[in-house]
């Protein structure tokens, strides 16, 4: 009786659970179509949910007690629907025209966008890997308001841009911002973060927004958050890419005849004899005597046209409602440009770069009310660079390749008749394609790991809406260097042929054979930094009501090496209201102080306070204007800070040198002695003074956005070396660094994006606009002997130069009122600069402060998004407006650079009416020197606009990848830095426009475009 009595209970039992796990089915449309994408989560049981298919329809058992089913898409405002004992479910979702549902993350969380009062730009992860490059900051010019960058180089490893917010705004330091990732400060380099990694990156712009960071955050902050575990089945997500690379401009040099011709010009213009006979050119013209006139294509010879890159990502992403994972694995290999010659040696002789990344996020909720995260990271990077010497052992195959004295199209040829190396007397190294065979490699190692554990404690049952959070975190960064070299003292035999009796002479007697290479090992700087934070939050709405607050201790202890160990210590406030989300006022501080500062000049308060006001929830303005969803205006003022003071850290302690002399007794006898270094000050972090008035537009039932900020920043106290002294006996290197300098930088930024669609035919155009323009209102200067010459009251790398007026003329020279030089002997074609004190001769009291410095004050961007059914295509166009650059020397300069077209578009008596070059000439230092005079003539606009980034990809059917055990598959192709366009004045220099400015290319390497191949799969 008793086995039938429990088979009818477990049956009873199985009915009851069968009846509570009820099956809902359904549509989730808007007003015009079906939506696919939509998360489908049971209410109070996020583990359980799922997503609409390519038809927008969902199936969803429920398994709770709430009967209620929650619908959340991004650009529409969540729904929940209480299903009662229905079986079908269709829901129409409507449009978040307000932006209700957006939130920003800020400082320490998150906030709702509608009611942020600080100027923020962001960027998706998913919008980051649009962009195929290395460097995760090269993915963001263009696309981010507010950023600037400039790349200025395309080497394997070192390629990531310079990255600034707003601009520059100070004469100390690079002006880098601080980088936040997962709320701790990072202290490994930006570029090495794989962006597979990466949920969101948010620029915070103005005071309201960095003034908790106190004196880190002067000069912005950018704020990454990381993927982490979702509740449900794991899901793995695999990406692979491998791209081409090629340079987005390379040098061309002219051929050993029509540089041999123009040898000949130069030498004929400094009235001097033809380096080359009639035969010489013949010779080179014709290919007739191959190894006793050699025409050799460097370029070809040692490049290929093209590098490899590849990528590849697998990530684990999971878990249930008290324990969710996300694992990720990334792989980098970025290969450069050199041919490889290792074939003889087995040492790698080109540049590249390998990364390895990896990143778990475990999150655990032991109670309904703690939360406990560990998070563990690190990256491991190898860089690998030629040993290939070259003239003052510059080290660097790129400028080798534009140096005329060492390797000209005729220097010799790369093998002999017999296969030897060849080589030349008349040029000081070795044979280039042996040094790359043999002289070995440099190779870096870096080593980052970072362990970060959280904590946090709902309060609720204290007061609702109470917080307590705690933050350790440890990061860890070591390095060394193991190199395998030859070098001169360790050379390999080459051989001069002469074709005319066969004979082959040895270049270097003492090297008949290659002797065994060297390995060395080198340690880098290591560093280890411990994190501590400890934070109360509270967050809770009354009614109409909404108030929050912030209360946060920050420390941090940090070692480099064997030094003494550098100290933080902060503390962070924020407090904030809204009365219906229409009124919003918030206050910032942070009060902290390093250990770099004297005791008393050690702490500083830096607070903020900011307003808004939603226009558009007033009632005058919704019942008239009704096309108009979002109308907030917002304003903030504050004071930030900046301890970034490079070496000056400790100089309110003096310092003291062993050196110098004094004399004693009657004969004079020399006693070297302990004498006054640096003399002792107290300096003081940097301060800044941020006003910021911005605008958030959304019209059309959110489908035109617009966003709008001016701003006004004030850098005052800003540590800088004395550079005169008038003190007897006290150099200047011995007085120590001040607190003088100030600088103002003032602009502003628009954003504007369309949202819009057809059918299934969907669209989005967003463009941007940053302008910021710095101007020095104090620096240590010296008074010129003219105001022209200035630098006070001008932008920051600024330089002096002359101004260009255009090239002698015969008549000009012979005419002794026209101003000409008073050194060096000027000849017609010679650059003819101004006379602008008009005492009749033209030296460094005519140069005036020119007009560009070498840092753009206007980025514009253009990103157009199309999609249709499962293809998507996105391009951004990306410009930058208002800066200068010039090279020099080895660069550009006749005798030194290999000669290029544009040298032969130099002013002649027959090509004198609109010539591209002055004269040419081998005389030296003279007027047409870019290095000895630069001016407006060198110092060339490089505005450009450039295709930066454009992606097309197709999505392979739902349908058809389930069959396959598969949830997404999408193959794409994509690319950057793709067309460059110069806008004004003519690129003589054949570099790209973001090259570094003004030097001679010793440590060049062109920038890259790349060709992206791509596959994504989720299972």
């Amino acid at each position: 009786m008793k086995r039938y009595l429990l088979t009818i209970y477990l049956l009873l039992l199985c009915g009851i659970t069968w009846a509570q796990q009820q099956t809902v089915t359904g549509t989730v449309s808007d007003k015009n179509e079906t939506l696919i994408g939509v998360s489908v989560i049971e209410k109070d049981l996020p583990s359980n949910g799922t997503q609409t298919d390519q038809n927008g329809k969902f199936k969803l058992t429920l398994k709770g007690s709430s009967k209620t089913i929650v619908f959340k898409y991004i650009g529409y405002l969540s729904k929940e629907v209480v299903v009662g004992n229905q079986s079908n479910v269709n829901v129409t979702l409507e449009v978040d025209a307000k932006g209700l549902e957006e939130v920003v993350v800020v400082a320490y969380g998150i906030q709702k966008k509608i009611t942020n009062t600080g100027s923020t730009s962001a960027i998706s992860g998913d919008d980051i890997r649009q962009t195929p490059a290395a460097s995760l900051q090269n993915t963001l010019i263009g696309r981010v308001p507010g950023i600037t960058t400039q790349q200025r180089s395309g080497q394997p490893g070192s390629d990531g841009a310079v990255l600034l917010i707003r601009g520059l705004s100070t004469t100390n330091g690079n002006g880098a911002p601080l980088i936040i990732v997962d709320d701790l400060e990072y202290f490994g380099n930006i570029a090495e973060i794989d962006p597979d990694q990466i949920e969101t990156f948010t620029i915070l712009k103005d005071a309201a927004t960095t003034a908790v960071y106190g004196i880190k955050g002067a000069n912005g902050v950018v704020v990454i958050t990381t993927k982490r575990g979702k509740s449900g089945k794991a899901q793995i997500t695999f990406r692979t890419e491998n791209s081409i690379q090629t340079p987005t401009y390379m040098p061309e040099y002219l051929d050993s005849y029509r540089a041999a011709v123009l040898v000949n010009q130069a030498l004929v213009n400094d009235e001097q004899a033809p380096r080359f006979s009639q035969t010489d050119l013949d010779h080179f013209k014709n290919g007739t005597d191959p190894y006793g006139h050699p025409n050799v294509n460097w370029t070809e010879e040692l490049l290929r046209k093209y590098s490899v890159q590849s990528r590849n990502n697998i990530n684990i992403q999971g878990g249930v409602d008290k324990a969710k994972y996300y694992l990720s694995a990334g792989y980098l290999f970025q290969n450069g440009l050199i041919k490889d010659f290792s074939k003889l040696s087995g040492m790698d002789n080109n540049y590249y770069y390998k990364r390895y990344n990896f990143r778990s996020n475990l999150d655990l909720q032991p109670t309904k009310t703690l939360n406990l995260s560990l998070d563990l990271s690190g990256t491991f990077a190898e860089r690998n660079s030629p040993t290939n010497g070259g003239r003052n052992n510059r080290n660097n195959i790129f400028f080798e390749l534009s140096d005329a004295n060492q390797l000209p199209p005729y220097a010799y040829s790369i093998y002999n008749p017999d296969g030897s190396f060849g080589v030349n007397s008349n040029i000081l190294n070795n044979n280039v394609v042996g040094r790359l065979t043999y002289y070995g490699y440099n190779r870096q190692f870096t080593n980052d790991i970072t362990a970060n554990f959280r904590a946090s404690q709902n309060l609720s049952f204290v007061t609702k809406g109470l917080s307590a959070k705690g933050v350790v975190g440890f990061n860890g960064q070591y390095g060394f260097n193991r190199n395998m070299n030859r070098g001169t003292g360790n050379d390999f035999p080459s051989y001069y042929y002469n074709p005319t009796n066969d004979t082959y002479t040895i270049s270097n007697p003492n090297f008949y054979r290659i002797a065994l290479p060297n390995l060395s090992y080198s340690a880098t700087d290591s560093y280890k930094r411990l994190n501590w934070q400890a934070s109360i939050n509270y967050d809770r709405t009354f009614s109409s009501h909404h108030v929050y607050a912030l209360a946060l201790y920050n420390t941090q202890n940090n070692v480099t090496n064997a030094n003494e160990p550098s100290g933080f210590r902060g503390y962070t406030f924020r407090a904030g209201y809204d009365y219906k989300q229409k009124y919003l006022i918030e206050l910032n501080a942070g009060y902290n102080g390093s250990s770099a500062f004297v005791s008393d000049k050690r702490y500083a308060w830096f607070p903020a306070i900011s307003l808004g006001w939603n226009v558009a929830e007033e009632s005058f303005f919704k019942d008239n204007i009704k096309f108009i969803d979002l109308f907030k205006i917002r304003g903030s003022f504050g004071k930030t800070g900046s301890d970034d003071i490079g070496n000056f850290a400790y100089t309110y302690l003096p310092t003291y040198v062993n050196g110098g002399s004094y004399s004693i007794g009657e004969n004079h006898t020399g006693i070297t002695g302990i004498r006054e270094g640096l003399l002792a000050q107290n300096p003081t972090w940097e301060t800044e003074e941020q006003a910021n008035i911005g605008v958030d537009i959304n019209m059309f039932k959110g489908k035109l956005k617009i966003v709008a900020d001016l701003f006004d920043r004030y850098r005052y106290n800003i540590l800088t070396s004395r550079t005169l002294s008038n003190i007897a006996g006290i150099t200047p290197s011995q007085l120590p660094p001040s607190n003088i300098n100030r600088v103002s930088n003032r602009g502003f930024e628009t954003q504007i994006t369309y949202l819009g669609n057809i059918n299934k035919f969907s669209f989005n155009i967003s463009g941007n606009i940053s302008v910021s323009k710095n101007k020095i209102l104090f620096m240590d200067e010296a008074t010129p002997p003219y105001d022209y010459q200035r630098l006070t009251g001008k932008p920051m790398g600024s330089i002096l130069g002359y101004n260009f007026l255009g090239f002698y003329t015969q008549e000009e020279i012979d005419n002794p009122a026209v101003p000409k030089p008073t050194t060096g002997i000027t000849r017609a074609g010679d650059l003819k600069y101004s006379d602008l004190n008009g005492d009749g001769v033209v030296n460094v009291d005519d140069r005036m402060v020119l007009a560009l410095p070498n840092l753009p004050n206007t980025i514009m961007g253009l990103t157009i998004g199309l999609n249709y059914g499962n293809f998507a295509f996105t391009i951004t166009a990306q410009s930058a407006l208002n800066f200068a650059r010039r090279s020099a020397a080895e660069a550009i300069r006749p005798g030194l650079n290999n000669f290029r077209e544009i040298h032969e578009q130099a002013w002649t008596p027959q090509n004198s009416v609109n010539p591209s070059f002055p004269r040419l000439s081998l005389a030296g230092s003279n007027l047409n020197d870019p290095a000895a005079h630069p001016s407006n003539y060198w110092f060339r606009n490089s505005d450009y606009l450039r295709i930066k980034t454009a992606e097309f990809s197709y999505s392979l059917p739902k349908e058809f990848v389930n069959k396959i055990g598969l949830q997404v598959a999408r193959i794409y192709v994509n690319g950057y830095n793709l067309v460059t366009w110069g806008l004004k004045e003519k690129n003589i220099y054949n570099t790209d426009p973001e090259n570094t400015s003004g030097n001679d290319g010793a440590g060049f390497y062109p920038q890259t475009k790349v060709y992206n191949l791509g596959l994504q799969i989720s299972f």
